[in-house]
């Protein structure tokens, strides 16, 4: 992704910053946002730039809580799959060692008829 380098006086930086944070996002993401706005030219009075940040915000912080449960379930059912994983294992040992003690009872048994 090509990436841009901006030189802000620390008044503009500050502002920005603030911004941000109002909106609980990150200054980069901000950017992108006044940049968007600006090439789709959806830029006019700061309270329709306000409103538009604002939703854009909301939506963002939906998705990252959809993120996190969606996660959360994830990290869950893989936990599940482990702990299945683990029985399976133990049980196929438990059979193994099963069927190996059966197998050396029938050679014993077998020894015994001869």
């Amino acid at each position: 992704m090509p990436t841009v380098h901006l030189a802000l006086p620390e008044s503009v930086y500050n502002e920005l910053k603030n911004r941000a944070t109002e909106l609980g996002i990150q200054v980069t993401d901000l950017i992108k946002l006044y940049i968007k706005m600006g090439l789709d030219k959806s830029y006019g009075s700061s309270l329709l730039n306000n409103e538009t940040l604002t939703s854009l915000a909301k939506r963002v912080e939906k998705l990252e809580k959809e993120f996190r449960i969606r996660t959360t379930i994830a990290e869950g059912r893989v936990r599940e799959l482990e702990e299945t994983l683990r029985y399976i294992i133990e049980r196929l040992e438990t059979l193994e060692e099963a069927l190996s003690e059966y197998k050396a009872k029938k050679l014993v048994e077998k020894g015994a008829y001869s």
